[in-house]
């Protein structure tokens, strides 16, 4: 294959390193998530045999990340064909590069909150038995930080994306975890209060479909031949909104823990409480709305290169 400016030699380096990207993020996310969360499982089957099934449910959602990086992974290297048959494209490799960054780091981000709230969950459960709905519920927010992954893109605009979705699932996952570990502590002392509770992590959940929204409209802005200008201005949608998701999953995260723990003690906290997850709220949806408008911005008076 000769070498040219869309199709250099060193293309398929970037679409195999997507795929390692996957596989290995994706897996040390899952063994996180299985290692702490199987640690407190064995605890409980001393304590309470009893519930060793119920308790394997964070290990099983932990493993099902690893499932994802393994499809992605194979998807890209079933793109890949050898050189003497089909020019592999720089576009292509820097679209597949994005897509294994982006599903390896969710995944990496959902076994970290699936980790944590699977540890202090199983623990939580064995003294009240009514905290396994919100468990589940907690679970299954985290586990769908991994199915955001996939995007596509060449490389600014793919790293616009990447960025937009993975910043804002890592925010997200802490939130998450951070929160759900009062919430846990605090069910044993008021299980009444465990639904009002669960604002902190719903509220750190949409955090990662702000980035989701930006990261599929930056996708649908690509092509192989971008401005440059253009690309630009998508990287720095996809920062604007992915560090700004993180700023707010943090302070999500250290709000809620304390919050519900708060909110056991005197509920009438509890309206205090929801004012300011919502201002920490905003600094996400801050992020959007400028990560929308240079996205619109990046559409304006700039033609095909």
């Amino acid at each position: 294959m000769a070498d040219s400016e869309l199709a250099p030699k060193f293309a398929p380096f970037l679409g195999m390193a997507g795929a390692s990207f996957a596989m290995i993020f994706g897996c040390m996310g899952a063994a996180y998530g299985t290692a702490r969360s199987g640690a407190a499982c064995a605890a409980a089957g001393v304590e309470r045999p009893d519930l060793v099934m119920k308790s394997l449910l964070p290990t099983v959602m932990a493993g099902i990340i690893s499932v994802y990086a393994l499809v992605v992974s194979l998807l890209i290297v079933g793109d890949m064909y050898p050189s003497p048959t089909q020019n592999y494209s720089l576009y292509s490799g820097n679209l597949h590069l994005a897509a294994g960054i982006s599903v390896g780091m969710t995944g990496l981000a959902a076994g970290y909150g699936i980790g944590v709230i699977g540890e202090h969950g199983i623990r939580a459960y064995l003294k009240q038995s009514r905290i396994f709905v919100a468990l589940v519920l907690l679970l299954i927010f985290a586990e769908v930080l991994g199915l955001y992954g996939p995007s596509y893109a060449p490389f600014f605009g793919a790293m616009g994306c990447a960025a937009a979705i993975v910043f804002t699932c890592f925010g997200a996952s802490y939130g998450m975890a951070k929160s759900s570990i009062g919430i846990m502590a605090s069910s044993n002392l008021r299980p009444d209060l465990i639904v009002r509770n669960l604002m902190p992590p719903i509220l750190a959940g949409i955090l990662s479909i702000y980035g989701l929204v930006v990261a599929v409209i930056i996708s649908g802005d690509l092509k192989e031949q971008l401005p440059i200008y253009s690309a630009f201005l998508q990287l720095g949608a996809g920062i604007s909104v992915g560090l700004c998701g993180l700023a707010a999953g943090f302070a999500i995260g250290i709000i809620g823990d304390g919050g519900v723990r708060g909110v056991a003690q005197q509920p009438k906290l509890f309206v205090a409480m929801i004012l300011i997850l919502i201002f920490a709220e905003v600094l996400g949806l801050y992020g959007m709305i400028v990560a929308l408008m240079l996205v619109t911005q990046s559409k304006v008076g700039v033609g095909e290169c």
